[in-house]
Protein backbone atom coordinates (compact mmCIF):
# COMPACT_ATOMS: atom_id res chain seq x y z
CA UNK A 1 0.00 0.00 0.00
CA UNK A 2 1.53 3.31 -0.99
CA UNK A 3 1.03 5.78 2.25
CA UNK A 4 2.95 8.30 1.69
CA UNK A 5 5.45 10.76 -0.07
CA UNK A 6 8.00 13.19 0.77
CA UNK A 7 8.69 16.34 -1.16
CA UNK A 8 5.94 15.35 -3.21
CA UNK A 9 4.74 17.59 -6.03
CA UNK A 10 1.27 16.36 -6.18
CA UNK A 11 -2.06 17.78 -4.49
CA UNK A 12 -2.85 15.18 -2.28
CA UNK A 13 -7.01 15.92 -2.29
CA UNK A 14 -7.71 16.99 -6.29
CA UNK A 15 -4.98 15.08 -8.02
CA UNK A 16 -3.84 11.95 -6.08
CA UNK A 17 -6.67 9.58 -6.61
CA UNK A 18 -6.91 10.11 -10.31
CA UNK A 19 -2.96 9.55 -10.33
CA UNK A 20 -3.44 6.55 -8.26
CA UNK A 21 -5.66 5.25 -10.61
CA UNK A 22 -3.54 5.88 -13.47
CA UNK A 23 -1.14 3.27 -11.72
CA UNK A 24 -3.57 0.91 -10.88
CA UNK A 25 -4.48 0.51 -14.59
CA UNK A 26 -1.38 0.62 -15.93
CA UNK A 27 -1.68 3.44 -17.34
CA UNK A 28 1.40 5.01 -15.51
CA UNK A 29 4.43 2.61 -14.76
CA UNK A 30 5.96 3.96 -10.86
CA UNK A 31 8.39 1.34 -11.08
CA UNK A 32 11.02 3.04 -13.15
CA UNK A 33 10.52 6.00 -10.36
CA UNK A 34 11.82 3.82 -7.54
CA UNK A 35 15.09 3.88 -7.69
CA UNK A 36 15.90 2.85 -3.94
CA UNK A 37 14.23 0.10 -1.14
CA UNK A 38 15.54 0.66 2.09
CA UNK A 39 14.68 -0.80 5.50
CA UNK A 40 13.60 2.18 8.31
CA UNK A 41 16.96 1.54 9.63
CA UNK A 42 18.98 3.14 6.50
CA UNK A 43 16.55 6.04 6.58
CA UNK A 44 19.16 8.52 7.13
CA UNK A 45 20.64 6.93 4.08
CA UNK A 46 17.95 7.48 2.21
CA UNK A 47 17.40 11.02 2.46
CA UNK A 48 21.90 11.32 1.62
CA UNK A 49 20.72 9.93 -1.48
CA UNK A 50 18.09 12.63 -2.11
CA UNK A 51 20.00 15.44 -1.02
CA UNK A 52 22.72 13.92 -3.27
CA UNK A 53 20.85 13.71 -6.68
CA UNK A 54 21.61 9.77 -6.52
CA UNK A 55 17.84 8.69 -6.04
CA UNK A 56 14.07 9.73 -7.77
CA UNK A 57 11.93 7.99 -4.76
CA UNK A 58 13.25 5.13 -2.16
CA UNK A 59 10.85 3.43 -0.93
CA UNK A 60 11.25 2.65 2.95
CA UNK A 61 10.14 -0.85 4.57
CA UNK A 62 9.33 -0.67 8.18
Amino acid sequence: AWLGSACGAVKGRTQLPGMVEDAMSGKIDLDPFVTHTLPLERINEAFDLMHEGKSIRTVIHY
